[in-house]
């Protein structure tokens, strides 16, 4: 799926919305790869190079797994959990 932003669209998103969007098209998000905080840049379940888009969705063992479908609805619930008490 491709998707167009206009200046528009960025100029309406929340700042920490434009961050991650920066971060995550110029591969600058935290991953083994980027950072150098393991001596291994590969990806402890695929072994492949651990980059961004790999950790965001294209993990060819975390696929199969639902990995990030479980990461997603932690997210919704947490959101709910916060909703709900205010």
């Amino acid at each position: 799926m491709q998707r167009s932003l206009t200046w528009k669209d960025i100029w309406q998103m929340a700042p920490l919305r434009i961050s991650f969007l920066i971060r995550s098209v110029y591969d600058l998000l935290p991953s083994n790869a980027n950072w150098g905080k393991k001596d291994d840049p590969t990806c402890p379940l695929c072994h492949s190079r651990q980059t961004t888009e790999r950790v965001l969705s294209s993990c060819k063992v975390a696929l199969p797994q639902r990995r990030y479908t479980w990461r997603h609805n932690r997210v919704l619930q947490e959101l709910a959990s916060v909703i709900s008490t205010e």
